[in-house]
């Protein structure tokens, strides 16, 4: 019954390496580490995408160490990164899966089982569930195509059995090994073995006159070397009962030394429990404490760097090394700090291609505008409509700012009210040409640092304007900017009306 069991544990643990949370493949340390999970380093199954870093896993491998965490926080492993994101926000990457399901992939039984099978890796799972299903024997690691075989099989597995001590003068040679000891203490074997101890084997059959002359030579030297062997074994017996009283009294001591101990440390325990209520009290107390002062000062660093006018200024530091994560496909894209229309309004932020994506993959940078799950959503109006521009600032004073904007879809699911942590990002795949952004000196990367600054148009403000709105000085109050766009704003109207009213020359008539 046991090798039964044993077997069909066997047979499980086999069939479960196909649902690892991650595909294993041949080669997979060659594989594209674009394509691999960040936990168990295998290809992705399921892709996820953690919103705080951009970095990729399978959805298993994310769920089984946020549900390990009270508070649903997984830290990336990603040896540049750290960064630790919480359940709810990731999201799942459907685009990167459509793009997953089309690589190639060769199967990881191609050694051990000369599978041929290459193909795409929609169709893996597929294979492996039709032709990889091994039941193993756990005794000499045979491999069986079903249960029924492998129980057969273990009824007679050569490296289930092993042969007794005594050999060829035991009934029993062969043993099963579960058996083994119960066969060593059986009166049978006990028996055997006294007899081959004192050399009284039985002799079966008839002897010559000659025969039973040799038995009768030899026998006194038998007895003698009998003899000698019984009283080694005496005095091995007599040393282990002395080595035995003597275990047995330091036992005794520790076994007295224990129940001192148990003692002191119940009294200890009954102390202890008197002081536990007001110990309980203080430590709850503490701990709510501590929560309001991490509120508070969650809530003040919220307030002290949270943009909450519908426009964000983003610096992007380090340039250089995330073109190059970028380009190598480490790292693929990153997030900008959130921002909000208001104090209680819509909660997006940014994303960012330093290599491109779409459209302009290794063209041009890409930059997209996303909403985010809002603690106000409930009382927004949906689907947002406002136009959303984007600003490549000019670091050298030229004001030569890249500005490109565009109206959000109403229609699409990007701009509805959010269900997930972030709903799909929508913007410009051709945001700025690569190759310019790559060149020595430019007016937009200094210091290894650029800003891009993301404007959300709740107020209506004219196109035209956007070029001035660049040139006011980042430093000034959002409402002394907002004086001096509007003082703007009607300069220029009075200028075009002066325009418009001035009369215009009338040519003279020379004629006679």
């Amino acid at each position: 019954m046991d090798d039964n069991n044993n077997s069909q544990q066997s047979s499980q643990s086999t069939v479960s390496l196909s649902l690892k949370p991650g595909y294993n493949i041949d080669d997979i340390d060659k594989a594209n580490s674009r394509f691999k999970c960040i936990f168990c380093k295998l290809i992705i199954r399921d892709p996820i995408q953690l919103t705080e870093c951009g970095h990729r896993s399978c959805r298993n491998c994310f769920d089984e160490r946020a549900n390990k965490e009270p508070d649903g926080n997984v830290t990336c492993p990603c040896d540049d990164c750290h960064i630790v994101t919480n359940k709810s926000q990731v999201m799942p990457d459907k685009a990167f899966r459509k793009e997953l399901d089309n690589i190639r992939v060769v199967c990881i039984h191609r050694r051990d089982d000369q599978c041929t099978w290459t193909g795409h890796l929609r169709d893996y799972q597929a294979h492996l569930d039709e032709n990889h299903v091994h039941y193993i024997c756990p005794d000499c690691n045979e491999r069986f195509t079903s249960q029924p075989i492998l129980d057969d099989h273990m009824a007679k597995c050569p490296a289930i059995f092993q042969l007794c001590p005594l050999g060829s003068l035991c009934t029993d040679q062969l043993i099963r090994k579960t058996e083994l000891l119960k066969h060593l203490l059986s009166q049978k074997h006990q028996e055997v073995l006294i007899k081959s101890v004192t050399g009284e084997y039985v002799i079966t059959g008839t002897m010559t006159h000659e025969q039973e002359m040799e038995v009768n030579t030899i026998k006194p030297e038998l007895d003698d070397k009998t003899i000698d062997k019984l009283n080694t074994l005496s005095r091995d017996i007599q040393n282990l009962n002395e080595m035995n009283i003597e275990l047995t009294n330091k036992f005794n001591k520790l076994n007295e030394h224990v129940s001192t101990t148990a003692q002191e440390l119940n009294n200890m325990y009954l102390t202890t429990n008197e002081r536990l209520p007001v110990k309980q009290s203080l430590q709850s107390l503490q701990e709510k404490v501590q929560q309001d002062l991490e509120q508070l000062q969650q809530t003040f660093d919220n307030c002290q760097h949270i943009s909450t006018d519908g426009t964000l200024t983003w610096r992007i530091n380090n340039v250089s090394e995330k073109m190059a994560d970028a380009q190598s496909e480490r790292q693929t894209s990153i997030f900008s700090p959130v921002f909000y229309s208001s104090p209680t309004g819509y909660k997006m932020r940014a994303r960012l291609f330093l290599f491109g994506d779409g459209g302009g993959r290794r063209s041009h940078i890409s930059l997209f505008f996303l909403i985010m799950k809002g603690e106000y959503d409930a009382i927004l109006k949906w689907p947002f409509h406002y136009k959303v521009t984007f600003c490549l600032l000019d670091q050298t004073g030229n004001n030569r700012h890249v500005i490109d904007s565009f109206h959000p879809d109403v229609k699409s699911n990007s701009f509805q009210r959010p269900k997930e942590a972030a709903n799909t990002a929508s913007g410009i795949p051709k945001f700025f040409p690569l190759p310019m952004l790559l060149q020595d000196d430019n007016a937009y990367v200094r210091e290894d640092t650029l800003y891009l600054k993301i404007i959300i148009a709740l107020n209506d403000t004219p196109k035209v304007l956007l070029p001035f709105m660049l040139t006011l000085n980042p430093a000034l109050p959002n409402y002394v900017q907002d004086n001096l766009i509007h003082q703007e704003e009607i300069k220029r109207q009075q200028q075009q009306t002066a325009t418009v009213n001035t009369p215009q020359p009338v040519p003279m008539n020379t004629a006679k």
